[in-house]
């Protein structure tokens, strides 16, 4: 979680990412929500990866699943949710370094890392260019991102109830807490990631329609 766009969404982020960390925590720990962490390990360079925005844990937790050998580093604005992604790492025996940092201004040097994911990140940044410039400068040369991001296109929620009522509540709160701050269409997040110097940039419709994914990587 980062920052947020107008008075109300930045209200909303501060009480789901802070009083009603909890309440989060157990929307997004449905097996389709964690699933759809998984498949983010596939889609990103190692051994070093950089998850933003990462919440309760359960994203960098689930690719660590996928992969143990990676080396994954956490970083949210929330001392909150970084304060249950520690948690939840121990419990998970997962290492997991976490950071507490701007996703505007990171606090890592640049080439630090093979990969950077995010999910549910970039839709809460004021400024989601500005982000994935940072990301692009932390990433080693040849190094990829990938982020899973609200889609501002229809959305089924018949098939996103084939992973469970949990997880089609949580498709649902996710919408609705996008409405609040930002959703992307494919060329808008196409385009966001070219502009901030990101290349071999594509863009595929996940989660019953719900969510982009958008992955690039950076030149070198």
């Amino acid at each position: 979680m980062s920052g947020g766009t107008g008075w109300a969404g930045r209200a909303y982020a501060t009480f789901a990412f802070g009083p009603a960390a909890a309440i989060y925590e157990a929307l997004t720990g449905g097996e389709g929500w964690r699933r759809d962490c998984r498949e983010m390990a596939a889609r990103v360079a190692g051994p070093r990866v950089l998850d933003l925005g990462i919440g309760p844990g359960t994203s960098a937790i689930e690719m660590a699943r996928v992969d143990p050998s990676r080396s994954h580093v956490g970083l949210d604005l929330s001392a909150r949710m970084v304060a249950v992604a520690a948690v939840r790492a121990r419990s998970a025996g997962v290492p997991l370094a976490l950071v507490r940092g701007d996703g505007l201004a990171l606090p890592f040097r640049s080439a630090a890392y093979d990969g950077a994911t995010g999910h549910s990140y970039l839709y809460l940044l004021p400024d989601p260019q500005a982000g994935l410039a940072e990301v692009c400068r932390v990433l080693r040369p040849g190094g990829t991102a990938a982020f899973l991001e609200p889609a501002a296109g229809p959305a089924s929620p018949r098939q996103a109830l084939r992973d469970g009522p949990r997880h089609l509540l949580a498709m649902v709160m996710w919408r609705g807490m996008s409405r609040l701050h930002r959703r992307f269409d494919a060329a808008l997040l196409g385009g966001l990631a070219r502009e901030a110097g990101l290349v071999e940039v594509a863009v595929e419709t996940v989660m019953a329609g719900y969510g982009l994914v958008v992955t690039g990587r950076r030149p070198g």
